[in-house]
């Protein structure tokens, strides 16, 4: 999250700050832009030019010189419709020479990367340099570059020129050079820039490959842009910081990204409060009310976005920004000496060990990680996600969103519990053969039959993870691969191109080497929410978009079916068991709102005085499995001994609840059928029935009385809202899937 200086009022402290703090602090923020025009050189454009195939260095491009990976990237243009007539051609003459050799190095860079190029938003982009270069003011007429100007600057060239040759059937020509010249300039500023990439101002992994990244990095396409720092001193401590933990993988990109949004926090708080240079403050007792007043302004902030929208920052984004600044200062604490060499800032060699511990524990807020209880979504909610997800294939003019990759996403996202970018950068190929016993290839006999290889992309390290999947993920997986190939086809891609990735980009994506964007899925599966409107059974509707959700609902089931922990940790690539029992929490809060879902009653029908959720403690149902009756509980205290037996319907130490009712009635009839069995036995062999001081017949009619009177209480306490009564099944059933979605439906009886 970025700040918003609108948002926050400026603090007393803020505003007291010294005018020879502040002064010091304005001489510090220098326009922080980096002046890419003076990159460059003719002779720097020269090698562009000449690193390019020959076949490559051409001022224009038509039918007779086009090279072969130029003709399936470059679009066509219709000339008449009628006839079928088109061209593909590309003319970038009448520019001054060091600006043709740029541009067309650009061109040539784009088709390496696998984008299309718009022949003919590039052929206006070429007709409005040519226009500004002839007719606009000095700058542009004396331009030898596309960094001469800014690209704001080049459309006001453009603009004039127009106004001075009265082209007015052009007007659309300076919004074609600003929104080209922007990507163009981003690429020369590194290809021109010889110093270390992280000295640039701005990061950007697509146009750079010297930055380091993962193979298969998700968040691979975004930009580190620090210009937003201000503060000379502060933003070229945290592109060193930053690179050296990127650089030894100490953090992944998508670490970076979030760091910098925190050091934004802190640059924001500089610019209200002032500092004083990298020690931030001239003495050290002044360090703890500085720091104090920036550990203020992010309690008192007011989140504009989010879960937290109009009231204060989450605990755990407060405390994140907080471990990054203390974490950057320690680094920078303990490399101080090498800071004042490699940043050429003696300044940050006066730090001291109060610099490297900012603030104190009871300034961060404590880390929560608490998921809520609804993360695993019920059966019956899934099977109507199955069931209606092919809205997400169908054709547009059926009603549908005419998306088949996210069809087949969604169902890889379910039946898998994958995160989502494991899926969608999964590669082209990601089956492999299941090995069986003594390394044959074969077919388990629980039905899978090969193995599913996806990234990793979450946790850094180990083996490339694979998990077993049955014949219908294949039969989904295969599908998509026939898709693929058949995109990059229609593309015009050369015979024989294999995409890099399974799932892919649609735009501007000729040779398939971009995944498919997680946004645009989100996207898609936010359509599907509201074309279904699925709502759980308590009627709270469900976001399909959450897709976080599915694989909680996978591992759920894998737990509650009884898997072991460790089986489920390696199927959900966790590198520590503490991360499986986040899903693991969920059976348990699964069955102590069972257990407290009923009232408990007694053998003679009153209602337990035991407080329930007293009672689910002393019972401890995972640990004290001897205590757990086929029709209740018993609360018999853990040391003493039962010796009575199987006579705990005439026990005042057993409960039950309506969970039980079912084993009860059936308790209850078969003990009925028994006494009539054996009076019927009793009769025929001494010619008269059995009375009720009958020892035997005395223990069942009180057995009986007390099931029938458990039962009856059983009726009065599950009367729910409306007055209707509702069987229900309760903890003992067999299949636990199937009552977590039941425990969902019910109301607590109270």
């Amino acid at each position: 999250m970025s700040p918003d200086p609108v948002e926050t009022t400026a603090l007393p402290r803020q505003r007291d700050a010294a005018p020879r703090v502040r002064e010091r602090n304005r001489r510090d923020k220098r326009d922080p832009r980096l002046p890419i025009a003076e990159l460059f050189s003719v002779e720097r454009a020269r090698r562009l030019w000449e690193s390019l195939p020959e076949e490559h260095r051409q001022d224009h491009f038509d039918a007779a010189n086009m090279p072969e990976d130029y003709l399936s990237a470059f679009s066509r243009r219709t000339i008449d419709r009628s006839r079928g007539w088109y061209t593909q051609s590309l003319s970038l003459r009448g520019l001054p020479e060091p600006m043709l050799w740029e541009l067309a190095w650009c061109v040539h860079q784009q088709v390496a990367d696998g984008y299309g190029i718009n022949t003919m938003r590039t052929g206006e982009l070429r007709r409005g340099l040519v226009l500004a270069v002839e007719h606009g003011g000095p700058a542009a007429q004396a331009a030898r570059s596309l960094t001469a100007l800014t690209h704001e600057e080049w459309g006001r060239e453009v603009r004039g020129a127009l106004m001075r040759t009265n082209a007015s059937a052009n007007s659309h020509l300076p919004g074609f050079v600003e929104h080209g010249l922007k990507h163009l300039q981003d690429r020369l500023a590194h290809a021109y820039h010889d110093g270390e990439w992280w000295r640039l101002n701005v990061w950007n992994p697509a146009l750079d490959r010297r930055i380091p990244q993962r193979k298969h990095e998700p968040y691979g396409r975004t930009v580190a842009n620090f210009s937003q720092l201000t503060t000379d001193w502060f933003r070229e401590a945290a592109k060193w910081w930053l690179s050296v933990q990127l650089s030894t993988e100490r953090y992944v990109w998508s670490s970076v990204k979030s760091r910098l949004d925190h050091l934004k926090w802190f640059q924001w708080y500089i610019d209200q409060a002032g500092c004083a240079g990298p020690h931030l403050v001239s003495t050290p007792e002044e360090l703890r009310p500085w720091l104090r007043g920036f550990v203020d302004l992010l309690n008192n902030h007011t989140a504009m976005t989010g879960a937290n929208k109009g009231g204060r920052l989450s605990k755990n984004s407060r405390r994140s920004t907080l471990v990054t600044i203390e974490a950057f200062y320690r680094w920078m604490y303990d490399n101080r000496a090498e800071a004042v060499a490699v940043l050429g800032d003696r300044r940050w060699g006066a730090l001291g060990a109060h610099h490297s511990v900012l603030f104190r524990l009871e300034d961060k807020p404590r880390l929560t990680n608490q998921l809520p209880d609804d993360m695993a979504l019920e059966d019956e909610v899934i099977s109507q996600i199955a069931a209606g997800c092919g809205v997400l294939a169908a054709p547009k003019g059926e009603g549908g969103l005419d998306d088949r990759q996210a069809f087949h996403a969604l169902m890889l996202l379910i039946r898998t519990g994958r995160r989502m970018s494991e899926v969608l950068m999964m590669d082209l190929e990601p089956l492999l053969p299941l090995l069986t016993v003594g390394g044959q290839e074969g077919k388990e006999p629980d039905g899978f039959v090969a193995r599913l290889a996806y990234q990793q992309t979450k946790i850094t390290g180990g083996d490339a993870p694979t998990i077993p999947v049955d014949q219908e993920i294949v039969d989904i997986v295969r599908l998509q691969q026939q898709w693929a190939r058949e995109f990059v086809t229609a593309q015009g891609a050369p015979a024989g191109t294999e995409p890099r990735y399974l799932f892919l980009q649609t735009k501007n994506n000729p040779l398939g080497k971009r995944p498919y964007a997680s946004a645009t899925f989100h996207s898609r599966l936010g359509e599907l929410t509201k074309a279904l409107a699925i709502a759980d059974s308590v009627g709270r509707p469900v976001t399909i978009s959450k897709t976080h959700t599915f694989r909680h609902t996978r591992a759920t089931d894998l737990i509650n079916a009884g898997v072991p922990i460790h089986v489920v940790m390696r199927y959900l690539g966790h590198v520590t068991p503490a991360m499986t029992m986040h899903y693991a929490k969920t059976l348990a809060v699964t069955a102590e709102r069972e257990f407290l879902r009923y009232k408990k009653v007694t053998a003679d029908g009153r209602t337990a005085e035991v407080d329930p959720s007293d009672l689910y403690d002393l019972l401890h149902l995972d640990q004290r499995a001897d205590r757990v009756l086929p029709n209740g509980w018993c609360m018999l205290p853990p040391r003493q001994v039962c010796s009575k037996g199987n006579a705990c319907l005439t026990c005042d130490k057993f409960v039950t609840d309506a969970s039980h009712r079912e084993e009860l009635q059936h308790q209850l009839d078969q003990s009925e059928a028994l006494i009539t069995r054996r009076q019927t036995q009793f009769t025929a062999r001494h010619g008269e029935p059995m009375g009720e001081d009958n020892i035997w017949l005395a223990g069942r009619l009180a057995e009986t009385r007390a099931l029938g009177k458990v039962l009856v209480a059983l009726d009065q306490v599950s009367v729910h809202e409306g007055g209707q009564l509702r069987a229900v099944r309760g903890a003992g059933a067999a299949d636990r899937s199937e009552s977590r979605s039941t425990v969902e439906r019910q109301e607590p009886t109270t």
